[in-house]
């Protein structure tokens, strides 16, 4: 008897980044969409890098999703400048990600979030680098553009 029967059937891939599913986001998994989720939780874990060193990483989890996002500091400082630095105050706020490039490879970055009032421009200084201005957008003056939008029972297969 073939273990699967019970199990929901499997969508057709699209994109390289869902021929090997994980337990985080990946850039190709947003399909070139912009997408709104609900932060849940913030927290750090030991990952190992492709260096195969061991890093301590941040990782957000979402309400839509079981996936969770490894946040590169420059997310992490978006968020903040949208929300603040006390963690407590970015549980239950919407973040909207969309697949960007850094060094030439896909990566997700933070657009901005319904949640904040106006767009705001930051400036991002990390090290050994020079500084850059990225703009947190506000969705409040636009219509959805996300899967965020649909039932939560929908999302939980976005990803």
């Amino acid at each position: 008897m073939n273990a699967n029967v019970d199990e929901k059937p499997l969508r057709k891939p699209s994109v390289y980044d869902e021929l090997y599913p994980g337990r985080f986001l990946k850039a190709g998994e947003l399909n070139g969409k912009k997408v709104t989720l609900t932060l849940k939780d913030v927290d750090l874990e030991r990952l190992v890098g492709d260096d195969g060193k061991p890093a301590v990483k941040c990782i957000i989890s979402f309400a839509e999703t079981e996936k969770k996002l490894v946040a590169c500091k420059t997310n992490g400082l978006c968020i903040k400048a949208m929300f603040g630095v006390e963690l407590s105050n970015w549980k239950g706020k919407r973040v909207t990600l969309f697949p960007s490039e850094w060094n030439g490879e896909p990566a997700i970055r933070v657009w901005g979030s319904p949640d904040v009032p106006e767009d705001k421009d930051i400036s991002i200084q990390l090290p050994r680098r020079r500084p850059f201005k990225i703009t947190m957008h506000s969705m409040r003056k636009r219509a959805p553009e996300t899967a965020a939008t649909q039932p939560a029972d929908n999302n939980k297969d976005t990803f």
